[in-house]
C-alpha cells in the first residue's frame, strides 16, 4: 500500500510539474495571437493582397517573357544557395520591422518592393533550369506572407513610435495655462471649470499617447515571419 501512495504522490507531482511548464507557454501563444488579432491582422491582410496583385503581375510577365525568349539573364548571375537566402530573408524582414523605430514616416512600407526582388530571383532560377515553375510560384507566395507579416509590424511599430513621439514633446505650459490664470485673477468660477474640464481632457489625450511598446511580440512575430519566409525559400528551391 505504501508503494502505491508513493507512486501516486510522484504522478501527481509529474502532473503539477508538467501543468506549472505548460502554462507560461499557452499564454504566450494565446497573447501572441490576440496581439496579432487585434493589432497586426488587418495590416497584413490588407499589405498581403497588395504584394500578391504585385507579385502575380510581375511573376507572369517574367515567366511569358523568359518563354518568349525575352529575358536577358544578369551578367555573372550565381543561384543563391539555401545558406544566403537564410541570412538574406533574416536581413531583410529585419530591417523591415526595424524601420518601424523611425517616427512619422512609416519607412517599413518599402518593403512591399521585395514582392519585385523575390520574383526576379524566381526568373533567374527557371531561367537556368534551376526550379520548376509550380514550385517558384507557391514558395514566392509563401515568402510574399511573411514579408507582408514584416511590413504590417513595422506600420505598427512605427505608429507606436509616432505616438510616444508625440507625448514626449507635448508642452507642460500652453495657451490654456495663460487664460486660467488670467480667469483666476478676474475669479471667473464658471471658466475656471470650463478650463479645468478642458485641461483634464487634454490630459486624457496626453496619456493615450504614452503607450508601451511590445518588444516580445515583436521579436515573436519576427520569428514566425522568417520560420514561414525559410519553408517558402525551400519550396522555390525544389
Amino acid at each position: 500500500m505504501e508503494r502505491k501512495i508513493e507512486n501516486s504522490n510522484k504522478t501527481n507531482k509529474n502532473e503539477k510539474k508538467f501543468k506549472i511548464n505548460m502554462k507560461p507557454k499557452e499564454d504566450v501563444k494565446l497573447q501572441l495571437l490576440d496581439f496579432y488579432n487585434q493589432k497586426i491582422k488587418k495590416s497584413h491582410i490588407i499589405i498581403l493582397v497588395i504584394m500578391v496583385i504585385l507579385y502575380a503581375i510581375f511573376f507572369f510577365t517574367t515567366f511569358s517573357d523568359i518563354r518568349a525568349g525575352n529575358y536577358n539573364l544578369p551578367e555573372g548571375t550565381v543561384v543563391q544557395g539555401f545558406l544566403d537566402n537564410v541570412q538574406q530573408s533574416a536581413f531583410l524582414d529585419f530591417i523591415i520591422i526595424l524601420a518601424g523605430i523611425t517616427p512619422y514616416f512609416y519607412l517599413s512600407i518599402i518593403g512591399v518592393a521585395q514582392s519585385v526582388a523575390i520574383n526576379s530571383y524566381l526568373g533567374v532560377r527557371y531561367a537556368l533550369g534551376a526550379s520548376f515553375m509550380p514550385t517558384l510560384f507557391i514558395g514566392g507566395l509563401i515568402q510574399i506572407v511573411a514579408v507582408a507579416l514584416c511590413v504590417a509590424v513595422g506600420l505598427y511599430y512605427c505608429r507606436l513610435t509616432t505616438k510616444k513621439n508625440k507625448y514626449y514633446h507635448q508642452s507642460s505650459f500652453g495657451f490654456d495655462d495663460v487664460k486660467m490664470q488670467l480667469y483666476e485673477i478676474r475669479k471667473d468660477e464658471k471658466k475656471i471649470e470650463e478650463m479645468k474640464k478642458k485641461k483634464m481632457e487634454k490630459a486624457k489625450k496626453i496619456e493615450e499617447s504614452n503607450v508601451k511598446i511590445p518588444y516580445l511580440n515583436f521579436v515573436l512575430l519576427f520569428i514566425v515571419a522568417f520560420v514561414v519566409h525559410i519553408v517558402g525559400v525551400l519550396i522555390a528551391m525544389i
